[in-house]
């Protein structure tokens, strides 16, 4: 893992002939993601060749594989003659039709009564054949037949019935459909008459012969709103989800089945090119909301090819496991998982941008569900919330307790107004609870290898080497006990005041107790470890004794290093002293004979200084806990004045130069030390003397249950004095 961690970083920090621009190794680096992003997003573009024709008996069962939704051409073809059958055709009457009828009649009868007045024609042929040579229209022999044999009165009531049932029916209107029709109902009403049987036929055969249409039909009309209703008309569209049975095996393939098999891309095994250009642009725009963010908000960040690498690679297992289990359930992925790993190992506002982007790409995955999207970004914001406010080790499991918690009320809720039932969001809802407990799972499992490969410093790993039993701060405990005690209050009393100038109180406490870690090579020539002893300075000079006491820095450095701590720590051991005078041996020095031979600069740490909010309030703290401890008699005001003469002692020593702690700070920061100091070091109520003596009889009485109770409790009245007494 190390040798991992060493080849990243030497690849992207030496440069090269390709890659030794920070802004090309971005680009090489965004384009491979970007690769990498479009085919697991675009896996589903791809479709396996389906042969199927119409007729045939399917070989095998059809399953969609995504979500498509497209215009059935057949039912719309099918929905259009409809439309086209139900839209009436336009005709206009033809007003000139009864006039001419009734004059082709009026013709008709006016020759039949000259040819039968004609005495020259002696036969019946000779008068047919005249009549219909003088006649406008040809007439059946029938017709021609009865023409002649009517006589004037029959032939006068003929034409008039004539006229009457050929009015009737030009009035109803006849159509070119209805004409044959209207042409057989004429013999009907012509035979109920009443008349004789050459009558009725004469009646019969004239109206046939002169009735024709009279709506005529409008052809430029009737196709115009024809072609109306079709535009009108919304095409048949269809849907087919994704994992519906499309053919099953041995049933007959149908057109419809054909044609939604194309739709899906199914007949051809063939990449959907624009959707592919779609995707393109889709992640393209959500890499650009990323980087844009980092470049505007997150620079340090963007800046990190570590960091850009991290995150390319954690956006793209998450994208797999998403994947992975879409074949599954939507609501079961873990995509939460992204954005804590984001949230915890870079940045948590760059967890929350990065939920987003997750969501959103992970909305291609699911084919745009937005129950499922919603479910996804939502449980991941509360769970970037959640770590971002990581103070203890079970911290994560909390975090996958309550994403698994929101994800079961999103999807109910978005159950319920989908109208969907109860049992199909119960079951929903529990896959939701899953994708939160995974989430949580994950994130615990791959956070130390992704720690250690990235050199990363979590609080989670952090949170680890503020325990106890972490075997430098046993070997503290054990041989500088006085400094371990004194490590662990500088820890309570700067991680209190670290939430109030928004420093992180987890790297604070465990930065505090590893702070003086260096003393554990020589713990004895610390004040806090002698216990009353001799001090070994007194037989000392003063510049070694500066010198024994400024190396507990370069010692704790070695140690920690030793034990592989992260740099973090290190830097708050290196910093916490700055570059401070040692006062004390510099005043002794000072005070010998050849005082115009000391050098200021000997007697002073090596520093740096503080670079952070962190080691600066570890500086600080350190200092006034010391000096509030040595002080007699402590109450308010002088732990306050104390307080604030160490704060303004390092501030004008140009101490706290380098770091980003303002004026504004420090006074909130002497604020909550006094209060704690306060607290830690009020001044102890004395026993009144008669109270003592009263306690001296009982024990020279022998009384030895009152006589113990009696030594408890003046012990813990006077303890905090003569604890303070032997520090």
């Amino acid at each position: 893992m190390i040798s991992l961690n060493n080849k990243l970083r030497e690849f992207f920090t030496q440069p090269t002939s390709i890659y030794g621009k920070p802004i090309a190794r971005r680009l090489v680096l965004g384009g491979a993601f970007f690769l990498l992003f479009m085919i697991i997003l675009s896996s589903d573009f791809v479709s396996d060749k389906v042969s199927l024709e119409v007729g045939q008996v399917s070989d095998r069962d059809v399953i969609a594989p995504r979500t498509v939704a497209y215009v059935d051409v057949i039912k719309t073809k099918k929905f259009e003659d409809e439309v086209l059958a139900s839209v009436a055709n336009v005709y206009d009457l033809d007003v000139t039709a009864i006039a001419k009828a009734e004059e082709n009649i009026g013709a008709i009868f006016s020759e039949a009564r000259q040819v039968v007045g004609n005495k020259e024609l002696t036969s019946v042929e000779q008068k047919k054949q005249k009549l219909q040579q003088g006649l406008p229209l040809q007439l059946p022999n029938n017709v021609l037949d009865g023409l002649v044999h009517l006589d004037a009165a029959s032939m006068v009531n003929a034409e008039e019935q004539s006229k009457s049932i050929l009015r009737k029916f030009f009035q109803r209107g006849i159509r070119d459909d209805d004409l044959d029709i209207a042409r057989k109902h004429i013999v009907i009403e012509a035979e109920e008459m009443g008349l004789d049987k050459r009558t009725e036929s004469v009646i019969a055969g004239i109206g046939q012969a002169l009735l024709k249409p009279n709506f005529i039909l409008n052809v430029r009309e009737t196709d115009k709103r024809k072609q109306s209703a079709v535009n009108s008309m919304e095409p048949v569209r269809e849907t087919v989800k994704k994992g519906q049975l499309m053919v099953r095996r041995g049933d007959i393939v149908t057109p419809e089945q054909i044609h939604a098999v194309e739709e899906l891309g199914l007949s051809k095994g063939h990449v959907n090119e624009m959707r592919i250009f779609g995707l393109a642009i889709f992640v393209i725009a959500v890499m650009i909301i990323i980087l844009g963010y980092m470049y505007r908000f997150a620079y340090p960040i963007y800046t990190n090819d570590l960091h850009l690498v991290l995150l390319g690679l954690i956006t793209l297992v998450t994208l797999l496991l998403g994947k992975a289990a879409h074949y599954y359930s939507d609501f079961s992925a873990p995509i939460a998982a992204g954005a804590l790993l984001v949230a915890i190992l870079i940045d948590a506002r760059l967890g929350v941008v990065i939920s987003v982007a997750l969501a959103l790409l992970f909305g291609i995955i699911v084919e745009h569900d937005l129950r499922a999207v919603s479910t996804v970004l939502i449980g991941s914001l509360i769970g970037v919330y959640s770590v971002s406010k990581m103070a203890h080790g079970y911290s994560l499991t909390k975090t996958g307790i309550i994403i698994a918690g929101v994800n079961f009320v999103v999807i109910g809720a978005t159950g319920f107004i989908e109208q969907l039932n109860s049992a199909q969001i119960l079951m929903q809802g529990v896959q939701g609870i899953v994708s939160g407990i995974a989430a949580s799972v994950i994130t615990t499992g791959l956070l130390p290898y992704l720690e250690n490969s990235f050199n990363i410093t979590t609080p989670l790993k952090l949170l680890d080497l503020a325990q106890p039993n972490h075997p430098l701060l046993q070997r503290l405990l054990l041989d500088a006990p006085g400094s371990y005690h004194h490590s662990v209050l500088v820890g309570n009393l700067a991680e209190t005041a670290a939430g109030y100038i928004h420093a992180d109180p987890v790297t604070v406490r465990v930065g505090a107790y590893y702070h003086d870690i260096g003393k554990i090579k020589r713990p004895y020539f610390f004040v806090e470890n002698q216990a009353g002893n001799e001090n070994p300075h007194d037989k000392i000079a003063p510049s070694l004794s500066t010198l024994i006491v400024t190396s507990h820095i370069k010692d704790g450095v070695d140690l920690c290093r030793e034990y592989k701590l992260p740099q973090i720590i290190i830097d708050i051991v290196q910093q916490h002293h700055g570059t401070m005078l040692v006062s004390y041996f510099y005043k002794r020095a000072t005070e010998n004979e050849h005082s115009e031979c000391i050098i200021e600069a000997d007697f002073r740490y090596e520093g740096p200084r503080p670079q952070s909010k962190e080691a600066a309030l570890i500086m600080l703290a350190d200092a006034c806990e010391a000096a509030v401890r040595s002080i007699g008699k402590p109450n308010k005001n002088r732990i306050e004045a104390t307080v604030r003469k160490i704060i303004r002692e390092r501030l004008h020593d140009g101490q706290l130069d380098e770091c980003n702690v303002t004026l504004k700070d420090l006074n909130v920061i002497g604020d909550v030390f006094i209060r704690v100091l306060s607290s830690m070091f009020h001044t102890r109520i004395e026993y009144p003397d008669t109270l003592k003596e009263l306690e001296r009889r009982k024990a020279k009485n022998g009384n030895s249950n009152r006589q113990s109770s009696a030594k408890d409790d003046s012990n813990a009245g006077n303890g905090t004095d003569s604890e303070i007494g032997v520090k």
